[in-house]
């Protein structure tokens, strides 16, 4: 249906061309409005009213221009990216059609508005590229607008690059339109990924200008990255200046890292022990959740990024152990949080200041985080241990930056510098006078309110002003008989009309001079205080950074000690012993003392695979968990959950734990299972830790356990990576008598009458059945299930067969009666029995009653 184009829908639609990809906000007054497809997008996703417009029909929707922030964050949430459009000045000659401009472009990776953020993570856009050269890999950068932070590696492998994205956890990823035939690899990664994905075409983007960007800003690092690296980190940085804008000083040059440098925690791995967030995707319940008891959310966004990124250099786990260990009976409340809490989230402050967007509320923030800034250095230099001094050393409190933006600001400024009000009385001559002119001629307006009632004897009048019509005077139509000759006709309402005098315009000509001027002399030396506060944002940054770390730090001495952790010992070895170590999530969650420790003592040479046996609910998997966040932990840097702990270097910890099916790739439960593990069996070292639960259990019954006996002895044969392999076929157990590096432990259970106990306690020896049934009664299944599935197991156990040499299962449900049941004993027997029923039990002693049973033991035995 042909739209009829009012000069405002062809000025929207003129906007809209150069933002197709974009949801367009085209600011009408107070609203940003939203037009066609955007409308009918922007109505679903933010649940508000879709309606059009009454001459065209224009499907229409909006929000308020004062409170859009909400808003943008619900789309950047859906993944759609939003184009901010201003109006302008109305054109002297075209008064009735504002001008309009696109003003920003919001992505979800470049986004940098305190509301729109998570404050306890890190907003990174990637771009990728693929490397030149055959077997080159890919590179890969990351950029934070938010806080600055630039990271850049490089990988071998479409798997490594995949793992090293999703460990990233980017908002958006960013790649270049390759030549037709050399991106099939690279997009057929990227679109398995769950993340926007923005290709930039040939005409907006080109190698040439993304160079010539990064060498503009960052000429050292182009010289000293490899070319394949430096052209990733080129497009990120020429996407964020094209959307988010290119007066951007917090910017630091791209960082250099290898991801050999840390311990490997697969994304799968990462799901299955619930590192940074638990099954549905919440921080409760994980083990951040636990460890995360920081002040500043800066120390929340960095444990999570230790978290995710295990060291592997010993010297900096004996560091971050060593500031632990010192904090751990240190006061930390008092001085050192109150300064923390002061500092807040100094980073972002800083990206903001370093782009040129905070506000006059923000540097009052600053203001105050320098000033605590400089009684957290002096807190912090009581500490003896390296690595807080080091942290000390780089903040930086700068009074004098802070003393100036005290003696700029007023107390309570706006939150908008164009609002007025921001500059401090008594700072500038000229500011002052323009603010007397501006308040005293409010005061002459009401004036003439006053003088203008009395002459024309109409109380009702008023003077008022609008942003459209200016100052004018109103009068309600029943007086208007009353309004003078010199009164000139301004508008006219429905119940009133609206007048102007030439003393009226002399006046506005006046107060409104004095007003803009005003407004723009304070905007001036707003600008002027931010371009020098922008100067130190890579200080501020710097300091924030540190301050990031030390409540990073602090945060797991304070967890320490609260929950009774150790310092593990880290050492180059290769065994990996545990005393009572604990699960630091479940153990969270239970009254003290409740949660049952084990033990654990696992190398290479001799208990390289320790087979976990026993039933289900007994705790196979609490452990495997257990085991793996311990290692994660203590190569994070925090103390364990243990009584005590001897951990050799872990270069990677890898899990397969639970069941769950990817139907989107159209995987069932048991292929995920088959290509995670045959994924987790590559690359082992004599350093790995893999933790393997229930193998071959999505099949029948003999396959599963043909498929976890022969993964079993492949890891035992193939590799030396230690492996706690739990399951419930304990038939494996058999494995210990073959492969001498496999020991047999299993889950403590004690029978006790009908009932089952599980121990909860991890033992020396194998499981002796499964006890599937008595879980499956202690659920509640009906007894007459429970009945049935006993005898099935015991005719499967005892071989008894049909005649067609089958296992016995089925009934011949035509049967009207049952089978006869066999006696449970053989007639031969019935001289045992008869003594039996003649001895006196209550009247014996203990020898008498033992000689009787083996008297009658001996007698069977003669007769067998």
């Amino acid at each position: 249906m042909a739209v009829k184009q009012t000069p405002l829908i062809a000025q929207y639609l003129s906007v809209k061309q150069r933002v197709p990809d974009a949801i367009l906000f085209f600011r009408l007054g107070d609203f940003y409005e939203m037009f066609f497809e955007d409308a009918e997008v922007g109505a679903r996703v933010l649940d508000i009213q879709l309606t059009s417009r009454n001459k065209d029909g224009v499907p229409l929707c909006g929000v308020p221009y004062h409170s859009a922030e909400p808003y943008i964050a619900k789309l950047l949430k859906a993944g759609h990216k939003v184009a901010i459009c201003e109006q302008g000045t109305p054109d002297a000659r075209s008064p009735k059609l504002m001008p309009r401009q696109i003003v920003r472009v919001i992505t979800p990776g470049t986004v940098g508005e305190e509301m729109v953020l998570t404050a306890a993570e890190k907003n990174y856009l990637v771009a990728v590229t693929a490397a030149e050269g055959a077997g080159a890999g890919f590179a890969l950068a990351a950029l934070d607008v938010s806080t600055g932070e630039f990271l850049a590696t490089q990988v071998r492998e479409a798997a490594a690059l995949r793992e090293e994205i999703a460990r990233i956890a980017p908002r958006e990823i960013v790649v270049a339109a390759q030549a037709p035939g050399h991106d099939g690899e690279l997009g057929a990664l990227l679109k398995d990924l769950n993340c926007p994905v923005t290709t930039l075409d040939h005409e907006s983007f080109s190698a040439e200008q993304a160079a010539a960007a990064f060498s503009n800003r960052f000429a050292a690092a182009a010289a000293d990255l490899h070319e394949s690296i430096a052209r990733a980190a080129a497009i990120a940085l020429l996407y964020v200046e094209n959307t988010f804008g290119r007066d951007l000083a917090h910017l630091e040059a791209p960082r250099l890292y290898r991801i050999a440098e840390y311990m490997l925690v697969d994304e799968t791995t990462r799901r299955h022990l619930e590192l940074v967030a638990s099954t549905d995707g919440a921080r409760k319940g994980s083990l951040l959740s636990i460890l995360d008891e920081t002040l500043t959310a800066a120390g929340a966004r960095t444990l999570g990024n230790w978290i995710t990124y295990p060291l592997l250099a010993l010297d900096a786990i004996h560091a971050r152990h060593d500031a632990v260990e010192e904090l751990f009976d240190a006061d930390l409340g008092g001085a050192l949080a109150e300064s923390l809490k002061r500092i807040g989230d100094l980073e972002r402050l800083a990206g903001r200041i370093g782009a040129m967007r905070a506000s006059p509320r923000d540097c009052l923030r600053l203001a105050d985080a320098l000033k605590a800034d400089e009684s957290l250095k002096k807190a912090m230099g009581a500490f003896k241990s390296p690595l807080i001094r080091e942290q000390a050393a780089r903040i930086s409190p700068m009074p004098a930056l802070a003393a100036q933006i005290a003696a700029t600001l007023s107390d309570e400024p706006p939150v908008n510098p164009r609002d007025g009000n921001v500059i401090r009385p008594g700072l500038s001559a000229e500011v002052d006078e323009l603010r007397s002119l501006a308040s005293g001629a409010r005061g002459v307006i009401a004036k003439l309110e006053a003088t203008e009632r009395e002459r024309t004897a109409i109380p009702s009048l008023k003077v008022r002003y609008n942003n459209i019509f200016g100052y004018y005077i109103e009068v309600t139509k029943p007086n208007l008989e009353r309004v003078p000759a010199d009164y000139e006709r301004k508008q006219t309402l429905v119940s009133a009309e609206r007048f102007t005098t030439p003393a009226l315009k002399e006046l506005e000509r006046k107060i409104l001079t004095a007003e803009s001027g005003l407004k723009e002399l304070e905007l001036q030396i707003f600008t002027k205080l931010l371009r020098d506060l922008q100067s130190h944002a890579a200080t501020i940054l710097e300091t924030a950074r540190a301050v990031g770390e030390f409540d990073a730090i602090m945060s797991l001495a304070k967890v320490a000690r609260r929950r009774g952790y150790v310092r593990p010992t880290i050492n180059t070895g290769l065994r990996m012993r545990v005393r009572d170590g604990r699960h630091p999530v479940l153990e969270a969650g239970m009254r003290p003392g409740e949660f049952v420790p084990n033990d654990l003592d696992a190398e290479p040479d001799t208990r390289q695979i320790l087979l976990i046996t026993g039933p289900n609910m007994a705790g196979k998997s609490t452990y495997l968990r257990q085991v793996a966040l311990i290692a994660i932990m203590a190569q994070v840097g925090s103390f364990v959950p243990a009584a005590e702990a001897t951990i050799g270097l872990i270069d990677r910890v890898l899990t397969r734990i639970g069941a769950r099916d990817e139907l989107r790739r159209g995987e069932s439960t048991f292929m995920v299972e088959m290509s995670e593990t045959a994924r987790l069996l590559k690359g082992l070292s004599e350093r790995s830790l893999l933790l393997l639960d229930e193998v071959g259990r999505g099949t029948s019954t003999f396959d599963g356990l043909a498929i976890a006996w022969a993964v079993a002895e492949y890891l035992h044969d193939q590799t030396r990576a230690k492996v706690l392999f739990a399951t419930h076929f304990h038939e494996l157990t058999d494995l210990a008598r073959e492969r001498p590096r496999v020991k047999n432990l299993s889950m403590a259970v004690r029978e006790w009458g009908a009932e089952v106990i599980f121990l909860r306690r991890v033992i020396e020896q194998p499981s002796s059945r499964s006890y599937g049934i008595e879980v499956a009664r202690l659920a509640g299944l009906p007894d007459s299930i429970i009945s049935r599935a006993r005898e099935i197991l015991a005719n499967l156990e005892q071989g008894e067969l049909d005649e067609a040499g089958m296992p016995r299962i089925a009934r011949d449900r035509r049967a009207t009666s049952p089978p006869p049941q066999l006696g449970l004993f053989s007639p031969r027997d019935e001289r045992v029995i008869d003594e039996l029923r003649a001895l006196d039990v209550e009247r014996m002693t203990p020898m008498e009653a033992l000689n009787a049973l083996a008297r009658l033991a001996a007698r069977l035995k003669q007769q067998g």
